[in-house]
């Protein structure tokens, strides 16, 4: 774990140092302010004790000789990412919250062109090769190669291709983006002890930096980049209005799609009590499906209630997630498991699950550059799917309709 820290955080230092390193920090103040947050997590308390705990406290010393003096927001931020690394906790988070481009100023043509015309705009990192060899180059990929030519939104596309054999770039192939121009880099990923992908991004209209962990490639997917000549998406969940869906597909077959847990929203709480009033006796059907892709998670009070009614219902669960099911939906999964009968089926959810957030207070290091999001939750005993996620026991193909996968595989059995 300490080498591939190291290894990670080297990475991003490479990165960065492609900026136009203009601005600069009192960093050891900054990261003196994380060390005080990272400390009452309970991620923190679980993880770092004995040799876990020498290794952090070197980490710091280490860090503090190298900020003795002023250094650049961007390589702050890589030094506060490193000292964060060795907790394994997806939900806790340091945010770089400067804009290089004013998100309020991107509807104004005066203020963009001016932006296309800085130094800052001039000095974004770039790649190495030109487009035009690289469209060359990534066109003649296989579909199931993470290298090739990729969709991002309707107004770019981008070329993914390996740096070194853990490391890809995303550039900018065709752009009519606004401050978007072909050559540009648009992410840098690093694959994880888990095979998975932790991406350093820039934000489509201010260009600030993004640091996402643990992202899946599968299905010529990589988050929103989907890869140019496959348009299978039956890994994502169908829309729906609501994100609280009943069907009776067959007598014998009753579908359920539960989209968000959050209890933030008022709307989504009164929609969970309305559904489950409306349907907490209509569970009988011998097989039920219950659909949690894309639920990124939320508050066991709107997940666990239905744990009852489908152990009372005695029906064979057929449990559907993906690399986007996450935190709560994680946990919602691993309980749905213990039921007699249950399958788990689909793609491995995101492994974001043994920790969360409460209140979710962020708070603004002092030199007001980065923000930092603790977690304040424990659900250690979910400890050995973090980073990692929870494998289905039957995945399933990405070629065709999820749902009449399920089915076909019922009447099979």
């Amino acid at each position: 774990m300490k080498s591939s820290v190291l290894s990670f955080v080297l990475f991003l230092l490479i990165s960065l140092s492609l900026n136009a390193q203009t601005l600069t920090c009192d960093c050891k103040a900054d990261l003196d302010f994380l060390i005080e947050k990272l400390k009452k997590m309970p991620s923190y308390k679980k993880q770092i004790k004995g040799e876990k705990k020498d290794d952090f406290n070197a980490i710091y010393k280490r860090l503090s000789k190298q900020m003795t003096e002023s250094i650049s927001i961007e390589t702050c931020f890589a030094l506060l990412k490193e000292q964060m690394m060795l907790i394994n906790d997806n939900h806790a988070k340091i945010y770089f919250n400067h804009e290089y481009f004013a998100l309020e100023d991107y509807d104004n043509e005066d203020k963009r062109d001016s932006f296309i015309n800085s130094e800052r705009f001039k000095t974004h990192p770039k790649a190495s090769q030109s487009v035009n060899t690289l469209i060359e180059n990534l066109q003649q990929k296989p579909q199931d190669d993470i290298e090739g030519i990729y969709k991002y939104g309707s107004q770019i596309t981008v070329g993914i291709y390996y740096t070194s054999p853990t490391e890809i770039e995303g550039v900018i192939l065709t752009s009519k983006a606004a401050i978007w121009r072909p050559g540009q880099v648009k992410f840098t990923a690093k694959k994880n002890a888990y095979g998975k992908f932790d991406m350093l991004s820039y934000d489509d209209k201010t260009k600030k930096l993004r640091m996402i962990k643990g992202l899946t490639f599968a299905n010529g997917r990589l988050k929103s980049f989907k890869k140019v000549g496959n348009n299978n998406n039956y890994e994502l969940a169908d829309k729906h209005d609501s994100n609280w869906v009943f069907k009776q597909l067959r007598d014998d077959i009753q579908y359920v799609y539960f989209g968000d847990f959050s209890s933030f929203s008022t709307a989504n709480r009164k929609a969970f009590k309305s559904f489950y009033e409306a349907h907490k006796n209509t569970f009988n059907a011998k097989h039920i499906i219950v659909d949690l892709r894309n639920n990124g998670g939320g508050n066991s009070k709107l997940s666990d209630p239905f744990i009852k009614l489908f152990k009372k219902s005695k029906a064979n669960i057929y449990v559907v997630t993906n690399s986007f099911t996450g935190s709560n939906s994680e946990q919602f999964t691993v309980k749905l498991k213990k039921i007699n009968g249950t399958k788990h089926v689909g793609q491995s959810t995101f492994g974001v699950v043994a920790y969360g957030l409460n209140y979710g207070t962020t708070y603004t290091t002092p030199s007001g550059y980065f923000d930092v999001l603790p977690t304040d939750m424990n659900f250690h005993k979910y400890y050995p799917y973090e980073g990692k996620g929870v494998t289905p026991d039957i995945t399933l193909d990405f070629d065709s309709d999820w749902i009449e996968q399920i089915i076909e595989m019922i009447d099979t059995k």
